[in-house]
Order: structure tokens, then C-alpha cells, then sequence
């Protein structure tokens, strides 16, 4: 069985609609960011803070890549994961990447108090602007999320039913 990988904007719902999703189609779910944070025990404000944005992208391609082994499993990304090229060869060896879209006002409007990137929509502009493109060229499947939770789910399974990444017999 294939992984399903979201990638997208930090705030797009990767984490959330992939435990949603999760729970629909009864794959195991992963959050690349709790995982790394997980097994290094500290925060990644910390590793940012302590060691700088190269130590942590280091260290993200290596929890990526351990992930990336399993079979059938949903990864929610952190949102520069596709900064590095080999992080999404990897995940494409074994996986399906779906990019969760989500319009740059829409993520605006969330309570960014642990985000320090999405403070402002300057800034927000901004790393859209450096990433849109990546997120394009590496995604199989692009599904916007721009309705409600439920049914951002629904259409993401659907999809990937029509395009046989899942079986029907993976979900109710």
C-alpha cells in the first residue's frame, strides 16, 4: 500500500484533514513535525533558535526518509519540507503526494500564536510566493481546501479512489 503525503502552506490543514482522513480510509497517520520533535525531544522553535534553519532541515530529511519506509500510512508535512528536492524523492518512491491548497487570505485568518512565519500577511506572501511552485511541480494530486473539514476529506478520498491510489474496500 502506498503513503499518501500532504504537503502545502503551513496552516493549509495538512495535519488535520490527514487525521481525518486517516480515520476515513483506516491508514495510520503521521505529522512529520511531531515525529522529528518526538524523537529529538525539543520543539522545533527550539532546534530553529539553538541550531539554525540547515540543522533542522537536516534533520527533517532524516525523519522524512524514515517515514517514507513505512506501507499505508498518511505523513502530514511541515510546510518547507519540499525545499529540499531529496526530501520528495523519497516520499514519492513510496507514496502518493496530494498538495492541500489553501488561499494565502484563508490561512491569514488563522491564530498563528505558535507559527512565528505566518505573524503577518507580508510574510505569509512571501513564503507562498517562494513555495507555490514547489508544491505544484512535486504534487500527483492537488485538492483545495476550501470548504469545510468534512467534506475537504470526502473530496481528498474520492480522489484518490477515482485515481485507484486507494480501494474501496479502504474505506466505509
Amino acid at each position: 500500500m502506498k503513503n499518501i503525503i500532504l504537503i502545502g502552506m503551513p496552516a493549509s490543514g495538512k495535519t488535520t484533514v490527514g487525521k481525518l482522513l486517516a480515520k476515513k480510509i483506516n491508514y495510520e497517520h503521521y505529522d512529520a513535525d511531531r515525529y522529528l520533535e518526538k524523537n529529538e525531544e525539543k520543539r522545533i522553535s527550539e532546534i530553529f533558535s539553538e541550531k539554525g534553519e540547515e540543522y533542522f532541515r537536516n534533520l527533517e530529511e532524516k525523519y522524512l526518509k524514515e517515514l517514507s519506509e513505512k506501507n499505508g500510512v498518511i505523513i502530514s508535512t511541515g510546510g518547507g519540507a519540499v525545499k529540499r528536492k531529496e526530501n520528495m524523492e523519497e516520499l514519492k518512491k513510496n507514496g502518493i503526494i496530494v498538495f492541500l491548497s489553501r488561499k494565502v487570505d484563508d490561512i491569514a485568518k488563522e491564530n498563528h500564536k505558535y507559527r512565528p512565519l505566518l505573524q503577518n500577511i507580508e510574510n505569509i506572501h512571501k513564503l507562498y510566493g517562494e513555495r507555490i511552485e514547489l508544491y505544484r511541480k512535486y504534487a500527483d494530486i492537488t485538492v483545495e481546501n476550501d470548504d469545510t473539514l468534512s467534506n475537504v476529506v470526502n473530496k481528498t478520498a474520492k480522489i484518490l479512489k477515482e485515481k485507484k491510489f486507494i480501494y474501496q474496500g479502504d474505506s466505509e
